[in-house]
């Protein structure tokens, strides 16, 4: 008897692979009408309402144990002061140890990282933070995550109206009608990095002053759009 078996595996098996090595379909649109391709894209202006600051603590000792002794006294300090600021979230980052030549000396150095909704909190708490010895490395602008994604929604929502609008006026303009549309792809641009604040530094007052920029969010929209007789 003939075992037609492996056979029959072994064309299941070539006509899966030719399947597969064939590249993707077009999309198809059943049914009559005319294809129309198009896109748009709007934005939105929000004000920010969260801001940033970074600060940096550096101590030099004749050892490593030192310096690096000094700077965790600063920062334990730091922190202590950032739990009694109101709506102020703080976080340490990157902490380094190296030794520097002439004079020869061990220097560390850690960052300390703040964020609030409350701008004067925040530059109240960095006025304090400076006195103790931090430098100020840089006050920015930015969106909480909440109203980043609202605004994204927001500029999506006006893209999409201005391409239904557009898709509109061009069926009217050839005396053709939107039957449906076809397939829509939406995409929300990365929001800018948090803008630098202009800062300046009052010889009356500890605290900086930072004055912020509005914040433009984008979206754009694509669409196959079916068109049909009138």
């Amino acid at each position: 008897m003939t075992r037609s078996f492996p056979l029959a595996l072994l064309a299941l098996s070539l006509m899966a692979a030719a399947a597969l090595a064939q590249p993707a379909a077009p999309a198809v649109y059943p049914g009559p009408g005319t294809l129309l391709r198009l896109s748009e894209s709007a934005e939105v202006t929000r004000a920010p309402d969260e801001v940033r600051a970074t600060l940096r603590f550096e101590a030099r000792d004749a050892t490593p144990a030192g310096a690096q002794a000094a700077v965790n006294r600063a920062m334990a300090s730091a922190l202590e002061a950032a739990r009694g600021a109101a709506g102020v979230t703080a976080s340490t980052g990157a902490y380094s140890t190296w030794r520097q030549e002439d004079p020869a000396r061990w220097v560390a150095a850690q960052a300390l990282n703040l964020r609030a909704g409350n701008q004067a909190a925040l530059l109240e708490l960095v006025g304090t933070l400076q006195s103790r010895g931090l430098a100020l490395g840089g006050i920015a602008h930015g969106l909480s995550r909440d109203s980043a994604r609202a605004a994204r929604q927001d500029a999506a929502g006006l893209a999409l109206e201005a391409l239904r609008r557009r898709a509109e006026a061009v069926a009217a303009g050839i005396g053709m009608r939107v039957e449906r549309i076809a397939e829509i792809n939406l995409e929300a641009a990365d929001l800018p990095s948090p803008r630098p604040a202009m800062v300046a530094m009052a010889r009356t007052a500890p605290a900086p002053v930072a004055q912020a920029e509005d914040i433009t969010v984008s979206a754009s929209a694509q669409a196959v759009v079916v068109l049909a007789p009138n």
